[in-house]
């Protein structure tokens, strides 16, 4: 019978990092690898691109890793193969339209925000939006807020959302439908405020 092949745990990769023994990539690589091509194939729904983000992201965490010493080892990746997966996206959108989860997600929330007054600072109105989103997320029962996380964020499909949660697809629909009607309301309500 062949062994079992172990995993080292997070602590232990990040001591691998602080060493700087090279060793910490793969075994990375080896407890991490499935997860954070998901995440990157979900945004950019290309296997060669998707490789390079991994490749990316070992790369940045080498580089990260020390000063840095994360808490959660697994959402550190998996935040900086989104951020590299997502500026991957961009670029090559702006050369042609590619389809991909990312695409309809973006496309989904784009109705919820509402065109703020151009004298107000970009940086600023990114500040309100992630406070305002941050404080919905944290309204959400676990359910919901894995719904929205895994479609905003991960860019996971709905079949996929609706197959994690045990739920129908028309249902995980609906749900999310109305997450933006409320994100929507809500913003339009910060909008109001902000402007008396």
């Amino acid at each position: 019978m062949p062994k079992k092949e172990t995993t080292l745990t997070d602590d232990e990769i990040i001591e691998l990092y602080w060493d700087r023994n090279e060793s910490a990539i793969s075994e990375t690589d080896k407890k991490y690898r499935s997860y954070l091509y998901t995440i990157a194939n979900n945004i950019l729904k290309d296997r060669l691109d998707s490789e390079e983000c991994l490749n990316d992201t070992y790369l940045g965490t080498w580089n990260a890793i020390p000063p840095t010493r994360p808490n959660f080892f697994q959402i550190f990746l998996s935040k900086l193969t989104r951020n590299i997966a997502v500026d991957r996206f961009r670029k090559n959108s702006a050369a042609r339209r590619i389809p991909s989860e990312m695409t309809v997600a973006i496309e989904e929330l784009d109705e919820c925000f509402v065109s703020s007054p151009e004298n107000v600072e970009e940086e600023v109105q990114i500040r309100e939006l992630v406070r305002v989103l941050n404080a919905y997320l944290k309204s959400l029962d676990e359910d919901r807020c894995f719904m929205f996380v895994s479609r905003y964020y991960y860019a996971d499909p709905v079949q996929k959302i609706a197959r994690m949660l045990g739920i129908g697809v028309s249902s995980a629909y609906r749900q999310l439908s109305e997450m933006r009607a409320d994100i929507k309301r809500i913003l339009l309500v910060e909008e109001l405020k902000n402007e008396q």
